[in-house]
């Protein structure tokens, strides 16, 4: 009590000079309201521009971007006795999903916790009970798998929440509705705007500059499609509600005829309404535009119904025009840009079956998922270390997320979190529908916008993760708060503006909300500003990686070192990130220097370097208990364990590995070498092709194992399949181990392989330079020199093709074409050697002294 009437005491004394004169509501302005409304529009703006907020930067930013506007919020409620809390039914299931995330990061007691989720228990049990000190780490357990990864996304969540709060706090006059629904407006025409220009003139990356795997540019800043179709869904959302609300008011004095209508239309005054309609006629376009099948189809659901509602009421009946003139206008961009690949695109939807099989098995075994773990799940975010392990579709790629909200909802917070956001979203429908029938006020209208956005969203989560991301998310948040304030006007505006006095319980509310707000935050910033440290050097070190990488891992003891330090960086400021613990273990046992019996094809290391190689296996049993269902990491100290110490022990953790991780190559390729030491020849190749295929460098060393362990050379030449490159690499492997006619073969099968790919118009250089090799090896000169002149035509620098047709031309005794080709050799690169010693040579040739 004493600590709340300290506040409010120090905060008293700022109120009149951050008092602003009032509007018609009564409500008194302060600068407090005017700082929030600035700093929120500048989140809002930030959060799309920055890829929808995908690195720990931008979330560190995030964070500390609404952490000011809470402590302008509470500053606020200190400087202001009259104002109190807007109390709503849907504080309690947040604040209860908020708890459920906490509890699950708390250490229980084994006992206690096998009594509330008994297959976690046994799982971790059975995962980390062979652990030298497996009784001490087991007395205690946390419902999360993955401690690190519950924490980020609970911070997420509770930075939303703050938003979702202070909105619904603040935002609580029309006008100021307004100006939030304008802004979220504008910021979505502006991202919108964006993605045209990379539609029309990208070059495949965002803004021209940052490369990208997952985007061909045209969902504007967003690296996901399906991401920006969600967010576009909001902003029009917010767009559509503005635009009802001006209709509202521009026409709430009389009838609505023809004549009037097209009066306001030319008039100075609906210049803010045809930006709005240029906005949510944009942002569909771009929609559509960006591909993404589910933004496309949960846009025309929910304004189908949006439309349908509004010609429903009598208040809007008339108004209804707009939506079709917002289609025309949508549909005219949609032509200019480019129809075909729209309809395309869209016509995949016809086979259902086949666009969504592979998701449906996701679905299905996401239910396996969590059938094990029903009450109260795995743990927020642990979705990626949980799901691999129950994964039984043939996709090869991991799936981070669910590409279903519900379904990942449930496997990560139980029946319990599922049911608080069904809570939830029955609160916010009851508002909206509230809204609807209370017609009474034009800011009423702004509901039906927002509730296209939020249908919209809904719909879409149904095949995508955007929720996951923070620009959609607090657009989420904002909209459904803005829905509740709107339902309980004008009676919170009555409430702010002829308060009673102050509550007695007020001080000590304050106070309560100053002891865990404060901690909170400052929580949630210092465990931001750690992952963007970690994130930073970790982004070192895969680039240094990339680098030793592509030398086969013959770097320096400079390079080396230097990977190391940045990893053992990014470890010192996030010790609970496995990822990063399971690097460093990585990049030391790489960088000891191994070397690959001949005869055998062990792992020979060192005798001084043996204090190391247990210090390391012991460092990869640690992140076991960071994380007990993180495949990788079994993976690695098993082939430590079984093929470098000789612990038979070794192999069970390898098949541990797979069974959590059958999508990580290297676990794949390390059981698949387990089973050919045990003598299980045919149960290696599905391994192996499966590493393969998620990381092609693996092909080299299983096609070492199939020629030179199993003597078995047609499984890698199938494995090479039609590959050019592939099979080029097996019949030299083959012609290594004296298997000439299966080598020759081989050669054939590229030589015809080529010929066919050289036999296009669209031939590449290099392929044409690889075939005149093979005529070359073949002694068919002729067909050489006109593949390399071919090659050469569209590839005008490259001297080593030159040469080899200028030697092929002197075979042909065509010494003058010879000579020239020697020349232009010079010509690119004076003083290369061999183009020197080809000139001189010709020069005392007679056929030369002829011409």
């Amino acid at each position: 009590m004493c600590c709340g009437a300290w506040l409010q005491a120090q905060g008293c004394a700022l109120m009149k000079q951050h008092q602003i004169t009032s509007d018609e509501t009564g409500i008194v302005h302060c600068r407090f309201d005017t700082a929030i409304e600035v700093l929120l529009a500048a989140l809002l703006l930030f959060m799309p521009l920055t890829f929808g907020v995908v690195h720990a930067w931008s979330e560190e930013i995030v964070i500390m971007f609404t952490g000011a506007i809470v402590i302008c919020f509470l500053l606020k409620l200190l400087c202001r006795r009259d104002q109190n809390l807007l109390w709503t039914w849907s504080y309690v299931p947040i604040l209860l999903l908020l708890s459920l995330a906490a509890l699950q990061l708390v250490p229980l007691p084994a006992r206690l916790a096998g009594i509330v989720s008994p297959n976690t228990v046994a799982l971790k049990t059975d995962l980390l009970s062979d652990l030298p000190n497996a009784g001490q780490a087991l007395k205690s357990m946390t419902f999360s798998f993955y401690s690190n990864a519950t924490k980020h996304d609970l911070r997420l969540i509770l930075a939303a929440f703050a938003v979702f709060a202070v909105v619904l706090n603040v935002y609580r006059r029309p006008r100021q509705v307004k100006r939030l629904l304008m802004t979220i407006a504008l910021i979505g025409g502006t991202v919108a705007v964006i993605a045209l220009a990379h539609n029309l003139f990208g070059n495949g990356k965002l803004y021209w500059l940052i490369a990208s795997d997952n985007t061909k540019g045209y969902s504007g800043p967003f690296v996901n499609h399906s991401h920006y179709g969600q967010f576009m869904n909001l902003s029009m959302g917010a767009a559509l509600g503005l635009l009802l609300v001006k209709l509202r008011e521009a026409f709430a004095q009389g009838r609505t005829t023809p004549l009037t209508v097209f009066e306001y239309l030319f008039s100075d005054s609906a210049k803010t309404l045809w930006l709005l309609v240029a906005i949510i006629s944009l942002g569909a376009a771009t929609v559509l535009i960006s591909l993404t099948r589910g933004g496309v189809v949960s846009m025309l659901i929910a304004a189908f119904l949006t439309t349908l509602l509004i010609a429903s009421r009598r208040s809007l009946r008339s108004h209804s025009w707009i939506m079709v003139l917002m289609a025309l206008i949508a549909f005219t961009f949609i032509l200019y840009i480019g129809f075909e690949a729209i309809v395309d695109r869209l016509a995949t939807l016809r086979d259902l079956r086949q666009a969504g099989a592979g998701r449906l098995q996701m679905l299905k075994d996401v239910t396996v998922a969590w059938s094990k773990f029903p009450l109260l799940g795995t743990g927020l975010g642990t979705y990626s270390v949980i799901y691999p392990m129950f994964d039984s579709s043939t996709i090869t790629n991991l799936a981070t997320h669910a590409e279903n909200e519900y379904a990942q909802a449930a496997t990560e917070t139980g029946l319990i979190g599922v049911s608080l956001l069904i809570v939830l979203a029955a609160i916010i429908w009851f508002h909206f529908f509230r809204n609807i029938r209370r017609a009474g006020h034009p800011i009423h209208s702004a509901a039906y916008g927002l509730g296209f956005g939020v249908l919209a969203i809904l719909i879409h989560s149904f095949g995508d993760f955007g929720q996951h991301l923070p620009a959609n998310l607090f657009l989420s948040a904002i909209s459904c708060a803005l829905l509740i304030g709107l339902s309980n006007y004008p009676k919170n505006v009555l409430h702010a503006a002829h308060s009673p006095r102050p509550k007695p319980y007020r001080p000590l509310l304050l106070s309560l909300l100053s002891i865990v707000v404060v901690p909170v935050w400052l929580w949630a910033l210092v465990t931001a500003d750690n992952a963007r440290r970690a994130e930073a050097h970790w982004k070192e070190a895969l680039s240094l990686e990339e680098t030793l990488a592509q030398n086969n891992w013959n770097g320096t003891r400079a390079e080396c070192a230097q990977l190391i330090s940045h990893t053992q960086k990014a470890l010192n400021h996030q010790p609970d990130n496995v990822t990063y613990c399971y690097g460093l273990s990585v990049y030391r046992w790489r960088s000891l220097g191994q070397v690959i019996d001949p005869y055998t094809g062990d792992i020979v290391i060192p005798d001084e370097s043996m204090p190391v190689v247990y210090d390391i296996v012991d460092q990869l049993h640690k992140a076991r208990l960071i994380c007990p269902t993180f495949g990788p990491t079994y993976s690695i100290v098993g082939q430590i364990e079984r093929f470098v110490l000789n612990d038979d022990s070794g192999a069970e953790r390898i098949r541990e590995g797979f069974r959590l991780a059958p999508c990580d190559p290297v676990a794949c390729f390390v059981a698949g070498y387990l089973a050919v030491t045990e003598g299980r020849d045919e149960d290696c190749i599905g391994k192996f092709e499966r590493a393969i295929e998620l990381d092609g460098s693996l092909f080299r060393p299983v096609v070492n194992i199939y020629v030179n362990h199993l003597s078995r050379p047609h499984l890698a030449i199938s494995t090479a399949g039609d590959d050019i490159g592939r099979l080029s690499h097996v019949a030299g492997v083959l012609e290594d181990m004296q298997y000439d006619d299966l080598a020759g073969q081989v050669r054939e099968k590229v030589r015809d392989l080529l010929e066919e790919k050289c036999s296009q118009r669209d031939a590449s250089a290099s392929a044409l330079a690889s075939l005149g090799n093979i005529y070359r090896k073949q002694q068919d000169s002729e067909a050489a020199i006109e593949c390399y002149r071919r090659a050469l035509v569209l590839n005008h620098s490259q001297i080593h093709w030159r040469l080899e047709l200028a030697r092929l031309l002197v075979k042909a005794e065509r010494i003058p074409e010879a000579m020239r080709e020697a020349r232009i050799c010079l010509q690119l690169r004076p003083q290369h050697k061999a183009a020197e010693t080809l000139v001189a040579d010709l020069s005392v040739h007679p056929a030369v002294f002829g011409e």
